[in-house]
């Protein structure tokens, strides 16, 4: 995962970071970043039409002050990411969440103890339905999130049009100080993920020298 601050964000800023930070990534030192194309799904996920040297799965998300890039070499992934200081109303855990979620975010008394809790399960729902490619179409009740505390939550599915929970890997981690974010990957034969933070500007320093 590459993850890259900016000053003044807006969300026209986060946008214009993000696709370039795809372009230049995906790119590395095999094309150049304007050759690639995008095309998008009916619910706006992107993904590389051309050149297919380069066509593989990866996600981008932002919010205030930071957007990152996750990739893989197969499957399906997805990513979001939150400001731990952002305005949260918790109570939207008891419309939209699980019920076995909504008692995890609510058995956390301290305000800031509930916020991160609360962005821990949000950041992990985010992170599927972007995978999937469905968005926020879809019911985020559908499906569940156990072991959230820990660094590679299980999923359970509590639709049957949903598939199988087995495929599915998951990680939380913090790309910077005052962020939560969440990694979904699909396909994978391992019990975990490992997911490295770097910094895209190191990485941008790193390519152009090999190029």
């Amino acid at each position: 995962m590459l993850a890259n601050r900016f000053r003044r964000p807006t969300t026209r800023n986060q946008h214009v970071v993000g696709r370039g930070m795809a372009r230049t990534l995906l790119a590395g030192t095999q094309v150049s970043p304007q050759e690639i194309e995008f095309a998008f799904n009916s619910h706006g996920k992107p993904d590389i039409v051309a050149p297919l040297a380069v066509k593989r799965p990866f996600n981008v998300a932002h919010t205030e002050g930071l957007v990152i890039f996750a990739a893989c070499d197969a499957g399906q992934i997805g990513c979001d990411v939150e400001r731990l200081c952002r305005n949260t109303d918790v109570a939207i855990a008891r419309r939209y969440f699980a019920s076995p979620e909504v008692d995890y975010v609510m058995s956390h008394t301290h305000e800031d103890d509930q916020r991160l809790a609360f962005l821990r399960v949000w950041t992990l729902k985010e992170s599927f339905i972007k995978a999937i490619g469905r968005g926020l179409s879809m019911s985020l009740a559908d499906f569940a999130f156990e072991e959230i505390d820990s660094p590679a939550p299980k999923i359970h599915m509590l639709c049957n049009h949903l598939g199988s929970p087995d495929s599915w890997r998951f990680a939380c981690l913090s790309p910077a100080d005052g962020y939560v974010a969440a990694v979904a990957i699909s396909d994978l034969d391992v019990e975990t993920i490992e997911v490295q933070v770097r910094d895209f500007q190191s990485r941008l320093a790193t390519t152009t020298q090999e190029a």
